[in-house]
């Protein structure tokens, strides 16, 4: 009974070894698909980055201009002033870009 035993774990331990380097080979194969599949993902994002960054860069450079108030005079007519008439402002716009 011990002999039969050991023999069919011998046997068993045999198929084994012999099935590793198969799954050692699918798994290394799997890996390199993988790590591939990550390498052209990456080139995209960077791809779509440097998009994004040229599409900014021009946008600043487009712009629009608000209109020059500079050395402008206003005139707020009979409306109260705390002040002097003469007194010089400065113009903040606020936006929301929401």
């Amino acid at each position: 009974m011990g002999r039969l035993l050991r023999s069919t774990s011998i046997a068993a331990l045999s198929l084994v070894a012999l099935g590793l380097p198969a799954v050692a080979q699918e798994t290394d194969q799997e890996l390199r698909e993988e790590i591939e599949a990550l390498r052209e993902g990456q080139k995209q994002i960077q791809k779509e980055l440097a998009e994004i960054k040229r599409l900014l860069s021009t946008q600043r450079k487009a712009a629009p201009a608000g209109p020059n108030v500079k050395d402008k005079v206003f005139d707020l007519g009979d409306n109260p002033v705390k002040g002097e008439q003469t007194a010089r402002l400065t113009l903040v716009e606020f936006t929301d870009y929401q």
